[in-house]
């Protein structure tokens, strides 16, 4: 009994494993050929031949049993089992946190690159993107900065700052070709102008750029036709059109110093505040031969000079602004150039927007040949500024009917141009071998000399007047600001100029020159080498001189 509860022990033992006999670790030593015969043709009941082996041992197992070696087996199988279900749990269990740290740090990765492309977009530009002086000048569609010759190109650009073609530190030529900005606007106002940010074409760093029978193309807001950048930088356009439509695109710009010449080239803008030619900050130098110039678009004058601008044998017309604005201590010089204007009170501009415009220098407006019309109200205005004006090689200038010659005043100052009673201009005006018909008014906050000379003649009147809507405008901001600094501290106290009355209207009539009066004229001083021809008139001086031509006009006479 004791031998069959062993032998299902044993059994069991072995089948779960527990139990291998040693009897089955080795092969027989020797194996006839009658007994592999034999087992070939004899099944194998392995079952009998374990139990016939486990026999053998069973004393031996017996013993282990009776000392309990076997006792836990069952108990064992369990735990073991049970290990194993909480192994696969924990591997499981691990699997699931890597799973969850891989998304953890695919999800930091994505949120670290929209950060530092967060940085980057908001941090400064490259230094390859600014110039010297750390203006912002943005990418280009294409960059030339090593010597060649293009010919039969397109360079566009739809991008945001980005010039279509820009040449640096190199010497380029580009006929038979299209430059066109299509699309995308500047993020720096102050960089369009200053450094030709999303200008269609950039010349910059030092560069030299031919560029011949191109059509030059802008669609987009402030986003300059062409544009010349640098001491150093030369931009020539020759037979050649560009064209802007955007507000605040310029047809051609020059700005720190740059230099663009425009031989036979047609340059026409329609945006607002677009002018044709433009000179930026710093100045620069532009001259134009030949060629048409014209603007559609209110606040564009056909010439915003802020630099040098030289126009020889051109045509420029103005819709909607006056042809030629002169800021601050600038040049405008023209020769044999015909211009229109339409859409502003003045053909000429000359101002500043500097609050001591009369302390920073002379503005200066050549006309040499060539005619002045302007359809909308005086010839030439000067406000805020001093200014030098030549008259020359019979030039002539149409002022709308009823309209002046020539107005030295002080203006409201609601364009920034100074302060009401302040901001009167000066004005030195030479007529050099020409023919002038119209009359020239000079307010009281202002001063003007009229040189007649080389044969000139001028036909018409010049009169001292009381400007009492500037004077308004005065006493209106000076008692505000006084009622303001009631209050406040001295650091607090608006620093607004006080009035300063001028009224002053000299005039030099030079030997072999002619004043022909069309009726009284008011001034300050008269000196005549000259004719003057009356024609029933009288001219009153400041000291209350009454000259009627009675007496010998060829004399010197001065208050």
């Amino acid at each position: 009994m004791r031998h069959i509860t062993i032998r299902a022990a044993l059994c069991a033992l072995a089948i779960t494993g527990c139990l291998i006999p040693a009897s089955f670790a080795e092969e027989p030593a020797a194996v006839s050929a009658t007994q592999t015969a034999s087992e070939d043709s004899q099944p194998v009941d392995m079952t009998s031949a374990l139990l016939r082996g486990l026999e053998s041992t069973l004393p031996t197992v017996e013993q282990k049993v009776q000392q309990g070696d076997y006792a836990q087996a069952e108990s064992r199988l369990r735990e073991r089992q049970a290990q194993e279900a909480a192994y696969k749990e924990a591997q499981a269990k691990q699997a699931a946190q890597q799973k969850a740290a891989e998304e953890a740090a695919k999800k930091a990765a994505a949120k670290a690159a929209a950060e530092e492309a967060a940085r980057k977009a908001k941090e400064p530009p490259s230094v390859s993107q600014r110039t010297a002086s750390g203006l912002y000048q943005g990418t280009a569609a294409v960059n030339y900065d090593l010597d060649g010759s293009y010919t039969e190109q397109a360079y566009t650009s739809k991008k945001d700052d980005e010039n279509a073609l820009r040449v640096t530190y190199a010497r380029i030529a580009i006929t038979n070709s299209t430059i066109s900005k299509t699309g995308g606007n500047s993020t720096s106002l102050q960089d369009t102008i200053d450094s030709g940010l999303n200008a269609a074409f950039l010349g910059t760093g030092n560069s030299g750029t031919d560029i011949s029978t191109t059509k030059i193309s802008s669609s987009a807001p402030n986003a300059i036709g062409a544009f010349s950048y640098g001491k150093s930088t030369f931009v020539r356009l020759t037979d050649s059109s560009v064209t802007t439509s955007g507000t605040g695109s310029a047809g051609v710009e020059v700005a720190g110093g740059g230099k663009l010449s425009a031989i036979n080239t047609q340059v026409s803008t329609s945006g607002t505040n677009a002018p044709a030619i433009n000179t930026g900050t710093n100045g620069g130098i532009i001259t134009v031969e030949g060629g048409s110039y014209a603007t559609t678009g209110a606040d564009s004058p056909v010439i915003r000079a802020a630099g040098s601008v030289t126009s020889s044998k051109s045509s420029m017309t103005s819709a909607k602004a006056e042809a030629v604005r002169v800021i601050g201590t600038n040049a405008v010089i023209l020769s044999q150039t015909a211009v229109d204007s339409t859409g502003a009170p003045y053909g000429v501009l000359m101002t500043s927007t500097s609050k001591e415009a009369l302390s920073a220098g002379n503005a200066e407006f050549t006309m040499s040949g060539g005619s002045l019309t302007s359809h909308s109200g005086d010839g030439i205005v000067v406000t805020n500024t001093k200014a030098t004006i030549h008259l020359t090689n019979n030039a002539t200038i149409t002022p709308k009917d009823g309209s002046n010659l020539l107005t030295v005043t002080a203006n409201d100052g609601k364009r920034g141009w100074g302060y009401a009673g302040s901001n009167g201009g000066e004005a030195d005006v030479f007529f050099d071998n020409t023919t002038l018909s119209g009359n020239i008014s000079v307010d009281q906050y202002s001063r003007m000399n009229l040189i007649l000379q080389n044969n000139s003649t001028f036909t018409g009147t010049i009169n001292l007047t009381d400007n009492s809507a500037v004077t308004a405008k005065a006493s209106e901001i000076r008692a505000a600001a006084s009622a303001d600094t009631s209050t406040d501290s001295d650091a607090d106290t608006p620093s607004i100029p006080d009035v300063i009355t001028r009224n002053r209207a000299e005039v030099v009539v030079g030997a072999g020159s002619t004043w022909n009066l069309t009726a009284d004229a008011h001034i300050s001083s008269l000196m005549c080498m000259g004719t003057i021809n009356y024609n029933g008139h009288q001219i009153v001086l400041a000291d209350g001189t009454v000259m009627t031509g009675a007496e010998e006009t060829t004399a010197e006479t001065e208050n």
